[in-house]
């Protein structure tokens, strides 16, 4: 018989919901009442049709045809398909393959490799690697459909947070992307905003905080010199405490830079190295001090804290006249809570890495090739949350 040339009639399970690729427990795939499904000759084409079809909106079988059209499946074959209309509620309905998906040709692993494909290249790209690799024919526009769209639920949050930005071309104009990510959980919030005037910031943190539960103390690892009035007003405005620890990365590059501007590397190479350690007490770090036994000696056998004190001596006793060293000091003084939180607090990110890796995933593609707000963020939350590995086809 022609049917078993039509390998989908032996499945009896269907996807209802083929927009769902959530991280969390899936409401598809699931047993549903699948009318039964036929083929039949009907001229140059077979006719898929339903036998007792059935309305998946009311579950009427008051039911009559509407019609036919033709639909090539995955395999390039044609076939006819039957349409139908239920005389209760007027819903239109065609005949469909069980493992299919109701109102949906292409199967749900089809679909899912069509969206990792869309993280690596153009939509048209996609749809010409289905047909020249798989033989299977996919318009550009259903990869695109296929994205799935952001949650929109409160999560659990740890407390402890990065914040970062990048700019984005959307459209040919320069936008900016803005991160909130918990760096215990790896759950974010992204938003594209058209400026970083305070005003936009604090907007952004607002919305990006109510994504979670927070509770009454929660902290941020921020760049910069800034954020200070941002962080203050939204800790106001939502009655919680912020608590702000600066990047030592930014703050150690900054030093570094100070100090080639000024063209003293040579006299200040010591006290540059002893600030990098001081902030990232590796081996590798201590090495780099040199061979000063005095120095060694003094910071052998100390906590990280007790050796960040040791390090400010130093610094204030024999560089302390030098202007840039002089006020690099005066800047750990008045932010000394702000720089050193981490040395309270363990759980407190020292740098905002988290936030820097997560924009460096297909950096270049996320912000020149999504040219929408929607795909560009769509695209990274999908990217992040679900295959942050896996994009081959």
């Amino acid at each position: 018989m022609k049917i078993h040339r039509y390998t989908f009639i032996k499945k009896r399970i269907i996807t209802t919901n083929l927009d769902d690729f959530t991280g969390d427990a899936p409401s598809s795939p699931k047993d549903v009442n699948v009318p039964d499904v036929s083929i039949s000759p009907k001229g140059e084409m077979d006719l898929l049709f339903y036998k007792d079809p059935l309305c998946p909106l009311c579950l009427s079988s008051n039911i009559s045809k509407n019609g036919t059209f033709v639909r090539t499946l995955e395999s390039g074959q044609p076939i006819l398909v039957q349409k139908y209309i239920c005389n209760d509620c007027g819903h239109s309905l065609d005949a469909r393959p069980p493992n299919y998906g109701y109102g949906n040709h292409f199967s749900n692993e089809t679909k899912e490799k069509s969206v990792k494909g869309r993280v690596r290249t153009s939509l048209r790209n996609v749809k010409s690697f289905f047909l020249d690799l798989l033989d299977v024919k996919i318009s550009h526009e259903t990869v695109r459909n296929s994205v799935p769209t952001i949650p929109h639920h409160k999560w659990y949050s740890s407390g402890y947070f990065v914040y970062d930005e990048q700019y984005s071309h959307i459209q040919g104009v320069e936008r900016f992307r803005t991160l909130l990510k918990d760096s215990k959980t790896g759950r974010f919030v992204e938003e594209i905003i058209d400026d970083l005037s305070q005003e936009k910031i604090e907007r952004f943190l607002l919305n990006a905080l109510s994504h979670f539960l927070v509770t009454k103390t929660v902290t941020i690892t921020t760049d910069g010199y800034r954020y200070g009035d941002v962080l203050r007003e939204t800790s106001r405005m939502m009655g919680i405490r912020i608590r702000r620890q600066r990047c030592l990365f930014h703050i150690e590059k900054d030093i570094a830079h100070k100090i080639r501007e000024a063209h003293m590397e040579e006299e200040l190479d010591l006290p540059k190295k002893l600030i990098k350690y001081m902030f990232f007490q590796t081996p590798g770090n201590l090495r780099k001090i040199g061979d000063y036994p005095s120095i060694m000696e003094g910071i052998e056998g100390r906590s990280e804290y007790e050796t960040v004190q040791y390090i400010i001596g130093i610094l204030d006793r024999y560089y302390g006249d030098d202007p840039i060293i002089s006020k690099f000091l005066s800047f750990l003084e008045e932010n000394r809570a702000e720089v050193f939180l981490y040395l309270k607090d363990s759980n407190v990110e020292k740098t905002t890495g988290i936030a820097e890796r997560h924009f460096s995933v297909m950096s270049w593609l996320l912000k020149h090739r999504f040219k929408t707000k929607e795909g560009l963020l769509r695209m990274s939350y999908w990217h992040h949350y679900y295959h942050p590995l896996s994009t081959g086809i």
